[in-house]
């Protein structure tokens, strides 16, 4: 391929292996997107940089592979995760976990430990590693959020995380509890406080009973408070 030619030019392909991944960056299911290219056609072409690898429209390429369309790209030899988090029509429609894995490639400590972490522990939701991870002092869930997008992240709470990682997989495999993360929140803000006990509560859920369709019409506020007065009564 002579990149002088084609640099920055839309190009057309149905050759899909000439495409490369970056790093593990997961597929997640978008059923508006793939029905977007379907009935309206690719509007946004995938930008590749001068090794095919590529830095914006993973998604759009999986499902123009899934059904065998043609694929419009654009080679920019420039081009990396900066790029696309300073194009806001791109960046808007990225998930967390491309922020992380986008700051993780360009060498960050702090992302290379937290895209490392959300790897090895899929049962919990990113938002909630994100913004357990980081610890109380950081603020909000929502400035958490905000600063990540901008690359400024401290993964300081990975110890205590990893811990409450084992008690809630412990959780999901002896109680009916489904894998939620409202549930995930409820029982972090529960684990973090002073008089938690995790044998106590595992015992207490059990004896509950509790399934999936018992907090399903709980509000988070209502499910967390219901938490609180059950292990107050268990520690009494």
């Amino acid at each position: 391929m002579n990149m002088n030619l084609n640099t920055n030019e839309i190009l057309t392909t149905t050759d899909y292996d000439m495409f490369r991944k970056i790093s593990n960056r997961k597929i997640t299911e978008n059923p508006k997107l793939e029905e977007e290219l379907l009935s309206e056609g690719q509007r946004q072409p995938i930008l590749v940089n001068q090794k095919m690898e590529v830095i914006d429209g993973q998604h759009r390429l999986y499902y123009l592979r899934k059904h065998r369309k043609s694929v419009r790209y654009i080679i920019d030899p420039t081009a990396n995760f900066k790029t696309v988090i300073s194009m806001n029509t791109s960046a808007v429609n990225w998930a967390l976990q491309d922020y992380v894995y986008s700051f993780a490639l360009e060498g960050d400590p702090e992302f290379i430990k937290l895209s490392k972490f959300l790897e090895e522990n899929e049962l919990l939701s990113d938002k909630m590693v994100i913004v357990a991870g980081s610890g109380r002092r950081d603020g909000t869930a929502s400035q958490v959020i905000k600063r990540l997008r901008n690359g400024d992240y401290v993964f300081s709470n990975e110890k205590q995380l990893r811990e409450f990682c084992k008690f809630y997989e412990r959780v999901l495999n002896e109680t009916k509890l489904p894998n939620k993360p409202f549930l995930q929140s409820v029982l972090w803000t529960l684990y973090t406080t002073s008089v938690f006990d995790e044998n106590r509560m595992l015992t207490q859920l059990k004896k509950s009973d509790l399934t999936s369709e018992d907090i399903e019409g709980f509000a988070k506020k209502k499910l967390l408070l219901n938490f609180f007065r059950n292990l107050q009564r268990k520690m009494e």
